[in-house]
């Protein structure tokens, strides 16, 4: 929900910067893509990032992409002479920033647009809050665990009651799984339907166990996904983005 996400310029540095930083032609051309299915909006800084205006994301091609021009003629004509510019949009509560060097005034289906090529490099600066995707019982999915424990061993389907770019919240009433505090679980994988597989190493956050009314025990594990890929980042992100659809739609 990029409403929530200031469009400002972040300054990265370090670890930070490698961190965030997305090189690959393909990545980059799949998020660009798929903001620009959802007209996503964004800022578009010019004239050595002193000045801006909103756009939104129009089209992406296979070399570049195509944004909505502004209402104020005189200002477009200056970003069509500006030789560094700067774009930050938002999806799903991830920051998307880069530069560009170049940028072409052009119509798109008709319309006036701009043209940027892809950016060499691309930011994904993921927010400390992320949106919750709490999941109805008919949309419920299961996390695929690799458990090694003297009671019991191998793979584990456990299901995923809520899932965000930050992590998940399992649940299940199995005696002879035992979750620890801090634990972390590598090669986790949760399949996506319709959207894809990804896979993500989790760390045990926090434990409740809760009785239910017809006496069976239930366990909450709230974890936290470590080392997650660019591309399972934009599937999860896609991901959600379809549930929100349907149940808008429904």
């Amino acid at each position: 929900m990029h409403e929530n996400i200031p469009l400002t310029i972040e300054r990265l540095a370090g670890e930070q910067e490698s961190e965030c930083r997305v090189t690959s032609p393909q990545q980059i051309q799949s998020l660009l893509r798929d903001m620009s299915e959802i007209g996503a909006l964004a800022a578009l800084y010019y004239d050595g990032v002193k000045e801006f205006i909103m756009t939104s994301l129009l089209d992406v091609g296979d070399k570049g992409l195509w944004v909505e021009q502004g209402v104020d003629a005189p200002k477009n004509r200056r970003i069509a002479e500006s030789q560094r510019l700067t774009l930050v949009g938002a999806h799903n509560q991830v920051k998307i920033q880069f530069v560009v060097d170049s940028i072409r005034a052009v119509t798109h289906q008709g319309y006036p647009a701009f043209y940027l090529p892809f950016p060499a490099i691309l930011y994904r600066i993921q927010r400390r809050e992320y949106y919750r995707l709490s999941l109805f019982p008919s949309e419920r999915l299961t996390c695929v665990i690799p458990i090694a424990q003297p009671q019991v061993s191998g793979l584990f389907d456990v299901p995923v009651m809520d899932i965000s770019g930050g992590g998940v919240r399992l649940f299940y009433t199995a005696d002879d799984i035992e979750f620890v505090l801090g634990q972390v679980y590598e090669n986790c994988q949760i399949n996506l339907p319709e959207t894809g597989k990804i896979s993500a190493t989790l760390e045990v956050k926090n434990l409740v166990t809760i009785s239910a009314q017809n006496g069976q025990t239930i366990h909450r594990v709230g974890c936290e996904f470590k080392n997650v890929d660019i591309s399972s980042g934009i599937l999860l992100q896609r991901y959600v983005t379809k549930v929100q659809r349907l149940r808008a739609a429904a």
